[in-house]
């Protein structure tokens, strides 16, 4: 039976109910403030266009409530063996939602790293208030309930003028001890001026049959001048159940580059919404999503250009097979006094068999009339031409599928950069054998 929404109102009461509190009597207070806008809001349903593609039924009717515990044996095990071959100058390791400490390398110098949890145990007030200083208490039910439950987390602080000369990363690895549970995180990115990083996060299972909910909340605040170059990749058991929420804010000639992959879970959905809180700041999104039976893959972006000269250029793209599903939905806002602002926004799908859907919209919404925007999307096949070229050149048909599959997705791969990220996604991807030689296409157009 699907639980009600006083079922998940009394299971995050129980785990507010565990999490260490020194003092934060008024950070329980915006958890519950959070809690009561999630009983307003409730769990979004396709009558709101935000969801109208993406059912939430299936999550919801999972019962994923409790939080996960960690476990002694889980400390200890599963790491090593999701490693790379990376050089890095820091790793932050959370383990079913919950921050380890033994697991984590500190960065250098410059740089203020602080467990949430360990805040609300020493009543850091000072970390604890820009909890939610982006995100407010939720535009739906799941955000507010992030807001009113969420177990641990980061905040990652950069000094000013501080830039880094290497990566930091973020690891989240799900246990087994995670079956049924919801693992909710939040982190606070929040870069001073003149700083310069690039951050790294992933998301893996060390039981590729676990069902869990990852759910995610991430704000990230660039000053003046300062760059994020932000690297995500999703690539969960098939049975894991992955929402996270990206808030974004930039300040005058800030810069934030983000490239992102969800090629894992069963179902997926990533909200990404840029704030230009003043002029002259600049975002850059790129992604991919590799869909397979069973599979739903979801991007939302909001990208709001209210203030002159900003700019912004988001591209995704995807490959869809077997009955998998896509959504894209894009959103550009530029406003009356956005004037010079430029914005290119753009979404190529690439359908794999008939069973395969994907619901994409791209959107410009423009009041300024001293702007350079331009939005689209395609929906197509292979080509059999080129299908052809390669056959003539020695490759059999599944070979000239996967490399003109991995040709399609590259310049995405590329913006990982990392040779080590860069093999890990064209491992996990795999495209020969996940072409379908079999099936007759037809151009949709």
């Amino acid at each position: 039976m699907t639980p009600s929404l006083s079922d998940y109102k009394s299971g995050t009461l129980q785990g507010i109910e565990t999490l260490p509190m020194s003092s934060g009597d008024w950070m329980i207070d915006r958890r519950l403030a959070a809690l009561e806008r999630f009983e307003t809001l409730g769990f979004p349903d396709r009558r709101s266009e935000a969801w109208r593609y993406t059912s939430v039924e299936g999550l919801l009717k999972q019962g994923f409530i409790a939080p996960a515990k960690v476990s002694q044996r889980d400390r200890d095990d599963g790491i090593q063996s999701h490693l790379l071959p990376l050089a890095t100058l820091g790793r932050l390791v959370f383990i079913d939602g919950q921050f380890i400490d033994e697991h984590s390398v500190y960065p250098s110098q410059g740089v203020r790293v602080t467990s949430l949890k360990a805040a609300m145990a020493k009543g850091d007030r000072q970390v604890l208030e820009a909890v939610g200083s982006l995100s407010g208490l939720g535009d739906d039910g799941f955000a507010a309930l992030n807001l009113a439950g969420f177990q641990d987390g980061v905040v990652i602080q950069i000094a000013q003028d501080v830039r880094l000369d290497g990566p930091m990363e973020l690891l989240h690895l799900s246990t087994a001890s995670a079956e049924g549970r919801k693992l909710s995180t939040r982190h606070l990115i929040l870069m001073e001026r003149g700083s310069q990083a690039e951050l790294i996060e992933r998301f893996v299972s060390e039981d590729q049959q676990s069902s869990y909910f990852n759910h995610q909340v991430v704000e990230i605040s660039l000053a003046e001048q300062a760059s994020l170059n932000h690297k995500r990749i999703q690539m969960e058991s098939g049975q894991a159940y992955h929402l996270s929420d990206l808030h974004i804010a930039l300040q005058r000639q800030a810069a934030y580059y983000g490239v992102m992959a969800a090629i894992g879970g069963c179902w997926s959905r990533t909200f990404i919404s840029n704030r230009f809180q003043q002029p002259d700041a600049h975002c850059e999104l790129d992604g991919l999503y590799c869909v397979d039976d069973g599979q739903l893959a979801d991007f939302h972006l909001d990208i709001d250009h209210q203030l002159a000269n900003c700019s912004s250029r988001e591209n995704f793209k995807g490959i869809l097979r077997g009955s998998g599903r896509a959504v894209f939905d894009g959103l550009i806002q530029v406003g009356k006094g956005a004037q010079k602002s430029e914005a290119h926004l753009h979404n190529a799908n690439l359908m794999l068999s008939r069973q395969a859907e994907v619901d994409t919209k791209p959107q410009l919404m423009i009041l300024a009339d001293d702007v350079v925007c331009s939005h689209g999307t395609s929906v197509g096949q292979l080509d059999d031409q080129a299908i052809f070229y390669l056959r003539s050149r020695g490759l059999d048909e599944e070979q000239a599928r996967a490399l003109l599959c991995q040709g399609f997705l590259a310049e995405v791969v590329d913006k990982f950069e990392h040779q080590a990220l860069i093999e890990l996604l064209n491992r996990r991807m795999n495209f020969v054998g996940f072409t379908e030689p079999e099936t007759s296409h037809e151009s949709l157009g």
